[in-house]
């Protein structure tokens, strides 16, 4: 019996062999020939839980690890980094690359670079010296950072630091954060959060104080090396914010059921549009949730609203129910969207630490507050991740950033 060569295979035939590649292996692959490169490009986009390590995770490791569930291969895994990887901490991802920190011995300041974990690529960035927030306080590492592309080495980096009440921006490789002041930003008011869309960083404001203008501030910033970036302040008071979840809709279709509640708003660029997500949660967890050691609060997902963002002079929001094809994963800091290709479309990937920190150090919680949220009838399955995988802890949302191939 004569067997058909190799090369006559269908890339989709293709294509599910390298689904049983790791990653690494497969980037190495798409550069062997035309034919490999494309099936590549038509296997779903990988989508990773950064885990916390565990002891037996690093206790032979002297070079910087990372672990991580995947989300399409339901599997724990370790991706060593290259030796000459500077041992650090991660404190941030965007757009497939990662913020790390570390201490540099020399000057004992705080030092950061983006690291692309695949290709191994490591961008400085300026030290944390140059912002007024400089201190040896760790709450100096910016929790929330955004780049407008996934080329970072051409990209801005944006990055709210400290307090949340200052944003700056950088280069990578330049010498110095560029930091946003002057704004007319009333001081009460906290950077909440960031996105790049269409060229245009939008920043999220919110504050208690009901008397500031809605009125969106549009600002042309200009970096070190001549580069301008286009900069819109959106404001969003807290008396808006309750507007939308209590005075617009029916309470009972929020669901809040606890003492007191919270919102945590997020904005995401879904295919090109920008949208704004509220994290609604409320302080009654459900049966099970309670862990009598706990020292401080535990507030649950209870809902989320979606809305269209329009930020011309004022702010206009749609609310949506429908995604298309897209699904968000949203974490404690930040909101990613994707095409729905190896998981549930028109819903919410949502994660909450499996940990919370008390005055006696982390307290695991006996039940995972993460799930998924169906945005078509509002339902919301908490058995993501497994029971296993939160027990590991996990920080957050990652989506590797493959650069398939070099062929036409």
């Amino acid at each position: 019996m004569v067997h058909p060569p190799w090369a006559e295979l269908p890339l989709d035939i293709w294509g599910l062999i390298f689904q049983r590649l790791p990653l690494v292996d497969r980037v190495h692959a798409s550069s062997v020939c035309k034919q490999w490169s494309s099936a590549l490009k038509q296997t779903p986009r990988p989508t990773w839980i950064l885990l916390h390590h565990l002891d037996d995770d690093t206790k032979d490791c002297d070079h910087m690890i990372i672990s991580y569930f995947d989300l399409g291969d339901g599997a724990i895994g370790n991706l060593n980094l290259p030796e000459s990887t500077p041992e650090g901490a991660t404190t941030g991802a965007s757009k497939g690359w990662l913020a790390v920190y570390m201490e540099n011995t020399t000057t004992n300041n705080l030092q950061t670079f983006l690291l692309d974990p695949i290709s191994g690529v490591q961008l400085p960035l300026p030290p944390m010296s140059t912002t007024r927030s400089a201190s040896e306080d760790s709450n100096i590492i910016f929790p929330k950072f955004e780049i407008s592309s996934q080329d970072a080495s051409q990209s801005v980096v944006a990055a709210i630091f400290g307090d949340e009440s200052l944003l700056a921006l950088c280069r990578p490789k330049d010498k110095r954060w560029t930091l946003l002041e002057g704004l007319d930003i009333p001081e009460d008011c906290r950077y909440v959060s960031i996105s790049f869309c269409d060229g245009t960083l939008y920043a999220l404001i919110t504050t208690e104080n009901d008397m500031v203008s809605l009125q969106i501030q549009t600002h042309s910033i200009k970096l070190p090396d001549g580069h301008h970036v286009r900069l819109k302040v959106i404001p969003l008071p807290m008396f808006k914010i309750s507007s939308l979840i209590f005075f617009e809709y029916p309470v009972g279709e929020v669901g809040l059921s606890g003492e007191s509640w919270m919102v945590i708003p997020y904005l995401v660029n879904s295919n090109g549009e920008l949208l704004l997500v509220l994290k609604i949660l409320d302080d009654k967890g459900d049966e099970g949730d309670h862990n009598d050691q706990l020292q401080t609060p535990y507030y649950r997902v209870v809902t989320f609203q979606v809305f269209k963002v329009e930020a011309s002079d004022a702010l206009c929001l749609t609310r949506l129910s429908n995604l298309d094809d897209q699904t968000l994963f949203v974490d404690g800091v930040d909101a990613v969207s994707l095409p729905g290709e190896n998981c549930s479309r028109n819903c919410i990937y949502f994660l909450e630490d499996s940990f919370v920190y008390t005055d006696r150090g982390p307290k695991p919680i006996s039940s995972p507050r993460s799930g998924i949220f169906y945005l078509n009838d509002g339902k919301i399955e908490r058995l993501f991740p497994d029971e296993n995988i939160a027990n590991r802890g996990f920080s957050k949302w990652f989506i590797p950033n493959i650069k398939i191939g070099g062929f036409n």
